[in-house]
């Protein structure tokens, strides 16, 4: 295998050898061979740059004993992955004997038996998503096109990858449930087993039907006659299901989550105990409808839909004596008129509020009136724990970054925890998070911004710097080391610090605070106090991670600082400080030169110096300037001074010969 990339020692992957048909939405499928223990064939998922793979669940995904339920995961690994020209995640996992299920969720196939998609699917996907409940780890990639068959006489499908994306994102929305199919698909969050039952429902009815019945509609038509018609009535379209397996999709599609068949209740019916699911609730639809841009919607849920989907207009509904009418008169719902109130108080709070906060008013109302859905807000739809994914995902989008963080400066969250029915405990250290965001997307400086938010809300994506974003970094640890690569590298240009790399820093380890980004923003851009600042940071990076010696950044540094040593005036304090910076840097320890550039008693010592020399010169200068007027003028001086001289002489002469005189008249 010529060029063969390894990952840890164990596996190594042909990027000679695709195989296209294994291809993920998030990962490329290459053939990959084990070095050492006994496995079949393999294949490998080389992951794409911009997606946020599933780095906390890999250890629970690679102890699981699954059989022939899910693709046994083998070894990953960050590797340099030469068709890219850069360093990517690969993770790997025996390959499927029998191949894919369905190449795409349109595809039609032969229907299958109930009594062997019971046998050969539905028992071994309930038990692998039991333990996976175990481990606290949701599957969230349950989809038609996601299965394949774990043998060559393709009796057995197993379920595929869960890791190469964010939970949901690579889901169509006929497979996941009202409340994660109306957010963005990468920012639907982590969900749970519920979600994975509701998606295990979809594909039994793929799997029966041997086809998908509504593949031909788009995701928000699929959301629409959800809501209005139930799940169950939606993805049957009026197939004929048999009586038994009628009560399993009733049970798996319930759009209450509260009576949703759990993994419990899903054994039990496939071990012959027949349970009677509850009839499928629809909303309860109001007394007189709800006009919104030009359409009446006769439910709760629909409604809020609509008003977070025309946002833009959906402020003079919400502000209009109708919209208070309705909520009081014809909708005849008590639980959302009090969470309203909750969010609100009274319609006249609403309806005086300044025009310029309608959008957050529409948000606020669609939380009240439907808690359970996503946050909404201009058109940006994410679950509290999904706007992180959605944001690496499109970070280069003007529109994405600007909608996130309106999302955040919003500063829903609070509002939406205090409107759910159950307080979710994992979401609190999140909410935290949320809190502080609002305050560094003030800040405009290196450190804070867009780029703060992407590494707070996503703790294991790599910098993205340019500087290094080839290098795919994702711990602090590897920072210093990523830089020296690239010092050392012929076309090192710019200066190793930019805002990913200073929010990267901030957010990655608890040794660089805030302190050492500020005098970032503070700094001259174009200044060797910028610089300084960028080597006072990466100095400490590079001391709390203890990775060695960085001799060509150093030298990087050596390189931008010159105008700051050709500053000192003193040729001698000059000489040995190059002689000083020339012995740091060979130490590649950065915290040498910072101690070097950073001294400012002596550039003190400099300045002060300079300042006196400065003085005597003018001095000095002064002198010579009165010498040489004098020089000039001394002929004028001469005969002035023997003028004076004269003067002198005569008056002496006429004092001695005048006391000669009367001396002599005397005697």
């Amino acid at each position: 295998m010529a060029d063969s990339v390894v990952i840890k020692e164990r596996v190594d992957v042909d990027p000679g050898h695709p195989l296209p048909e294994f291809d993920l939405p998030g990962a490329k499928a290459f053939a990959a061979t084990a070095r050492r223990e006994e496995h079949g064939e393999l294949i490998a998922y080389v992951c794409d740059s911009r997606v946020p793979y599933r780095y906390d669940d890999i250890d629970s995904i690679r102890g699981l004993t699954a059989g022939s339920a899910l693709m046994r995961f083998v070894e990953w690994g960050i590797a340099a992955w030469a068709p890219a020209r850069r360093r990517l995640p690969i993770l790997v996992y025996e390959k499927p004997a029998g191949g894919r299920v369905a190449k795409s969720n349109a595809d039609v196939l032969e229907p299958m038996s109930d009594e062997r998609l019971v046998r050969g699917f539905l028992t071994p996907a309930v038990a692998i998503l039991r333990d996976l409940s175990t481990r606290g780890v949701p599957h969230r990639a349950v989809r038609p096109d996601n299965l394949f068959y774990a043998d060559p006489a393709r009796k057995q499908i197993m379920l595929g990858d869960c890791l190469t994306a964010p939970p949901g994102m690579t889901n169509p929305a006929f497979a996941e449930t009202i409340e994660q199919a109306m957010a963005e698909p990468s920012a639907r969050g982590r969900g749970g087993v519920a979600d994975d039952l509701y998606a295990l429902g979809v594909c039994v009815i793929f799997l029966l039907l041997g086809r998908n019945p509504v593949h031909e509609l788009t995701a928000a038509e699929i959301v629409e006659r959800k809501i209005n018609q139930g799940s169950y009535s939606v993805l049957t379209s009026g197939a004929r299901i048999q009586m038994n397996m009628m009560e399993l999709l009733r049970g798996l599609l319930s759009d209450d989550p509260r009576e949703r068949w759990s993994i419990r209740e899903t054994e039990l019916w496939i071990g012959g105990r027949r349970l009677t699911p509850k009839q499928a609730k629809l909303p309860s639809k109001a007394a007189r409808p709800l006009n919104v841009a030009g359409r009446d919607y006769e439910n709760v849920r629909a409604a809020a839909e609509a008003l977070a989907r025309n946002w833009l207009t959906s402020g003079e509904v919400i502000r209009s004596p109708d919209f208070d009418n309705w909520l009081r008169r014809s909708l005849n719902d008590e639980k959302v008129l009090e969470a309203v109130t909750k969010v609100f108080g009274s319609q006249t709070n609403l309806q005086s509020a300044p025009e310029a906060e309608s959008a957050k008013l529409i948000t606020r109302v669609g939380m009240a009136l439907d808690p359970a859905a996503p946050i909404r807000h201009k058109g940006f739809s994410a679950h509290v724990d999904g706007v992180g994914a959605a944001l690496a995902m499109d970070f280069e989008r003007d529109d994405v970054r600007q909608k996130v963080a309106d999302f955040i400066n919003g500063r829903f969250i609070g509002v939406w925890m205090s409107l759910q029915a159950r307080t979710r405990s994992d979401l609190n250290d999140l909410y935290a998070i949320y809190d502080k965001l609002p305050l560094a997307l003030s800040q405009t400086g290196p450190g804070f911004g867009i780029e703060r938010v992407l590494y707070a809300l996503n703790p294991n994506i790599h910098c993205r710097s340019p500087l290094i974003d080839h290098l795919y970094v994702t711990r602090i640890e590897e920072l210093v080391p990523a830089l020296e690569r690239v010092a050392a590298g012929k076309d090192r240009a710019g200066r190793p610090m930019d805002r990913h790399i200073a929010a990267f820093s901030v957010a990655r380890s608890p040794d660089v605070d805030e302190r050492f980004v500020r005098p970032l923003a503070g700094a001259e851009q174009n200044g060797t106090s910028h610089v300084l600042a960028a080597l006072t940071l990466l100095a400490r990076v590079q001391a709390m991670s203890k990775n060695g010696p960085a001799p060509s950044l150093a030298a990087w540094f050596v390189d931008l600082m010159k105008s700051a040593v050709n500053d000192f005036h003193n040729l001698k304090q000059r000489k040995a400080m190059e002689l000083s910076i020339s012995r740091a840097a060979e130490t590649g320890l950065l915290i040498e030169l910072q101690n070097i550039y950073g001294d400012t008693k002596s550039v003190q010592r400099d300045q002060q110096g300079y300042a006196r020399a400065m003085q005597e010169h003018q001095y000095c200068g002064a002198q010579i300037q009165q010498l040489s007027i004098e020089i000039q003028n001394r002929e004028h001086m001469a005969t002035e001074l023997g003028e004076q001289v004269a003067a002198v002489a005569s008056g002496v002469i006429g004092s001695i010969g005048a006391t000669s005189i009367i001396i002599m008249y005397m005697l």
